[in-house]
């Protein structure tokens, strides 16, 4: 894996970070509606794209780097595999929405939350088990997506708050390590 996949797949955490940050911001200004009939709805739709697509990116940089490791194993791809699609999941609806003017494909964006939710347990497990990025980020994956299901409730938009912090910490790790990844995967604590 080059050096140079790893920084873009690092870049592409940090894009995401930002983009589920301003999310919440627009949440703020004006909440989603089911029905899209303002530019800010359109706009937080777009911004939640990128931030999909950022995150997927990510993953596939988190995949990239720790599948070198012996102990990554079955179920960190597994775990790669199930977020990623997850995530395309919830993209495509999302694009979709956003096309057709009002949400839609609900129960099938439900489906792509499971596959995230499980794909980042998985994930976040085998993370913290190989040691190759630093622990925390291992527990960013296991516990941001369940909470900012939860943050919702309390927070409008805490969601994108959670997710900010989990794909800043990813992209900055995967960034912090792209000198060392050409010659062997370090561990970072």
């Amino acid at each position: 894996m080059s050096s140079n996949m790893v920084r873009w797949d690092g870049l592409a955490g940090v894009v995401a970070a930002v983009m589920f940050v301003l999310t919440t911001i627009l949440t703020q200004r004006a909440p989603p509606q089911r029905v899209y009939d303002s530019f800010s709805d359109y706009l937080y739709q777009v911004v939640a794209l990128v931030g999909y697509a950022g995150a997927m990116g990510a993953i596939l940089g988190l995949h990239a780097l720790l599948s070198q490791s012996g102990r990554y194993g079955r179920l960190g791809a597994m775990g790669s595999f199930l977020a990623f699609i997850g995530y395309a999941i919830i993209f495509v609806v999302t694009a979709v929405s956003a096309l057709q003017g009002r949400q839609a494909l609900l129960s099938v964006r439900l489906i792509g939350g499971v596959a995230v939710l499980i794909g980042s347990i998985l994930l976040g497990v085998m993370t913290i088990r190989t040691r190759v990025v630093p622990w925390w980020c291992g527990v960013l994956l296991i516990v941001a997506f369940p909470l900012g299901d939860l943050s919702n409730a309390v927070v409008s938009g805490g969601e994108g708050l959670l997710l900010g912090i989990l794909w800043g910490a990813v992209g900055y790790a995967l960034l912090s390590l792209r000198g060392t990844v050409a010659e062997q995967p370090s561990r970072v604590s």
